[in-house]
């Protein structure tokens, strides 16, 4: 029996993580190795250290490799929304006589879709339906041996920047890497934390990261809007650090105390205690007042977005959140769903013990890397 791990990459805006897993019974994924390597991260769609890049990706492979001893040469690589781009499509066959449509009418649309477009400096990485139509305007999701005489569709048509597949592609040879597949990240994770029936109607994904937050609009098994800015949870420390005078690492222990629902008195204090075990109070509600100013900008530059893209009452999309950057937080997503003025669901990826929002892009990579493998 061929070897039916997956060994898949996430190109984080902090971190590059690696998974090697496999599928397991029930559904569940058995990890066989996992690593994470704090770099430079991107902002903006561009990496900030480029000459760097490959140093972390060769620290990450070897940190892989000390647990998992086999060769590593076809790899799994998410591509981050803010190297994305999606464009909607609309294709239509007809058929000779009237017929059962067959697998193959579903896969010649989304060739036909792929084959028009033509996206400067960016190349395509998936096409997904959003919903098909048959005759008399019948519109169905799964069309496969339903009988008709045409058959059109809705198709969402994911890019990657060429940029982005270009350096790695230097990276992975240089890594002696063979074969590289690139996933679309907030694909991936919308269609795995979101159930089909889900899906029938538009949902909002948020998946705030350390440096980036990226909102895409999911419909069917495709994505109809996605649009990203570069801001998230480190953000938030940045800010406490600033704000009290102290070190990045001891603002990294100052958040993790942070509770938002907290109202104190003036005399009610977060505590650090420092390696020489120096004791430094933080004034508990100015505190929460930092932390609640940088979540305010993320939920409203969210809002800009969801106004930008929405062609519908957006009151009535189910929105999920997903990512470290506001879910670790305690309190941060009631905070946050009160800045959005909208009820929020935490978007989990449906495996036990890791069913954490932190964990739903890596996750859903991994589902889609052992979908097609």
């Amino acid at each position: 029996m061929a070897d039916c791990n997956v060994v898949v990459i996430e190109i984080g805006s902090s971190k590059l993580s690696c998974v090697v897993a496999q599928r397991g019974v029930n559904g569940i994924f058995n990890i066989k190795a996992k690593a994470q390597v704090e770099y430079a991260g991107f902002f903006e769609g561009e990496f900030i250290e480029t000459s760097l890049l490959e140093d972390a990706c060769r620290a990450l492979f070897a940190d892989i490799q000390s647990v998992y001893k086999k060769k590593i040469d076809h790899i799994y690589v998410g591509v981050p929304a803010e190297f994305s781009k999606v464009t909607l499509a609309k294709e239509q066959i007809n058929f000779a006589f009237k017929r059962a449509v067959r697998k193959g009418d579903i896969e010649e649309l989304s060739r036909l879709a792929s084959s028009k477009i033509d996206a400067d400096g960016m190349e395509v990485l998936s096409v997904n339906p959003i919903s098909f139509m048959l005759d008399d305007d019948r519109k169905t999701n799964s069309p496969e041996k339903i009988k008709a005489n045409k058959i059109s569709a809705e198709l969402s048509v994911v890019f990657a920047q060429s940029s982005f597949i270009q350096t790695f592609n230097k990276i992975w040879t240089r890594l002696g890497i063979e074969q590289v597949e690139y996933l679309s990240e907030p694909l991936c994770e919308a269609l795995f934390i979101l159930e089909k029936e889900e899906r029938e109607r538009t949902c909002i994904v948020i998946d705030v990261g350390a440096r980036s937050t990226s909102v895409a609009f999911v419909k069917g098994d495709g994505l109809t809007n996605l649009t990203s800015f570069s801001m998230g949870g480190s953000y938030v420390t940045s800010d406490l650090s600033e704000a009290f005078s102290i070190p990045y690492a001891d603002a990294r222990s100052l958040k993790k105390q942070i509770v938002l629902s907290l109202k104190g008195s003036d005399n009610d204090f977060y505590e650090l205690i420092s390696l020489g075990g120096r004791v430094t109070k933080v004034p508990l509600n100015l505190a929460n007042e930092v932390v609640c100013y940088r979540l305010e900008l993320i939920a409203k530059t969210v809002n800009e977005c969801i106004r930008l893209f929405a062609k519908e009452y957006v009151p009535y999309y189910p929105i999920y959140l997903c990512g470290a950057g506001v879910s670790k937080i305690k309190g941060g997503k009631d905070f946050f769903a009160k800045c959005l003025n909208r009820n929020i669901l935490y978007g989990l990826p449906p495996i036990p013990a890791l069913d954490k929002p932190e964990n739903s892009a890596l996750l859903g990579l991994v589902n889609a890397a052992l979908e097609e493998n």
